[in-house]
């Protein structure tokens, strides 16, 4: 089908994953459309303003559109309130709500969720896939599966896709690959006999062509697709990634259980209203395992990464030298 000449959507235009991805609709010849709350310059044609969540979306405002790439969320972190939760379900259910009955009544053919592996649950030793049953466990899992299922069941388009990535990384990503790399760099992070783990992630590049391919592809409609480079990393491969590309060489192997003592003071400062630099939470992000298969993307839609994450983690450090 192709994109050139196709008027499309895309909100979190100026997130992460968003920036990449209109960069590349504008690439292909499309005429971008950013759903922004704030003005901002970017890889777009024109910028309608609006707060998702906050109201009702005006079908005038998508006039001409043919695709919508939703991608604007709150970002993922505990929710340590009852406000917290109600933003969740502000921004990931009420905003695709509305998103989604002004595109209904405007017309829209196309309609591409990012979700997140976390609608899934929290990830664990097993491999996980689209047909596991979904059980997830905090707020922004929890609102992201029903994001999901007003995009599928309530309110569908002719060409409702859903994909679920795990965690992204690449240059200018944020988050605790990020804080890792800023850690090492400057000497606070040691090295750790972390346990053996496996997690998947997935490079923003690749990231970018599961979309399109989601908004290309018949075979897509109405289907749900996980995204992972098809790779696994422990943490510990992960560390000597970052120390390798960083030039420096690791000190003395700390034992895990060191850090585990520490993380349990952590948690015990939390209790108390104080900042905790590592808690329990923390720790099993850090250490655990999240496995999820791409089997399905790839063998439906002929999705086939790109990126790996030892070349990520040198994009990354390149890209924060400069900040």
């Amino acid at each position: 089908m192709g994109f050139e000449g196709r008027r499309v959507l895309v909100t979190g235009a100026s997130g992460f994953i968003g920036r990449s991805l209109c960069a590349e609709l504008t690439r292909r010849g499309c005429d971008v459309l950013a759903l922004l709350r704030r003005p901002a310059a970017g890889p777009w044609s024109s910028v309608v303003l609006a707060e998702l969540g906050a109201g009702s979306m005006s079908a005038a405002s998508l006039e001409g559109v043919d695709t919508i790439f939703h991608l604007a969320g709150k970002a993922h972190v505990k929710a340590r309130s009852a406000a917290e939760v109600r933003e969740y379900e502000a921004v990931h259910v009420h905003g695709t709500r509305s998103l989604l009955v002004a595109a209904r009544e405007a017309g829209v053919r196309r309609f591409v969720l990012l979700s997140s592996v976390k609608a899934m649950g929290e990830g664990g030793e097993d491999t996980r896939d689209e047909d596991s049953p979904c059980d997830p466990q905090s707020p922004y899992g929890i609102t992201k599966l029903e994001a999901e299922r007003l995009v599928l069941e309530e309110l569908p388009l002719p060409c409702p896709v859903v994909l679920r990535p795990a965690l992204v990384y690449g240059a200018g990503s944020k988050g605790n690959l990020d804080l890792m790399i800023r850690a090492v760099r400057k000497g606070l992070f040691p090295a750790i006999a972390f346990p053996p783990n496996a997690r998947s992630m997935i490079h923003v590049v690749d990231v970018v062509r599961a979309c399109l391919l989601a908004a290309d592809r018949p075979a897509a409609c109405g289907r749900t697709y996980v995204l992972t480079d098809g790779l696994e990393y422990s943490t510990n491969d992960i560390v000597a990634w970052i120390f390798e590309a960083l030039g420096k060489r690791p000190g003395f192997r700390l034992p895990f259980p060191v850090l585990q003592a520490a993380s349990h003071f952590g948690d015990l400062a939390c209790k108390l209203g104080l900042p905790a630099p590592l808690t329990s939470d923390a720790l099993e992000k850090l250490a655990g395992s999240a496995r999820y298969s791409n089997a399905k993307i790839c063998r439906e839609l002929g999705f086939a990464p790109s990126r790996d994450l030892r070349q990520g983690i040198r994009e990354m450090i390149s890209g924060t030298e400069r900040d």
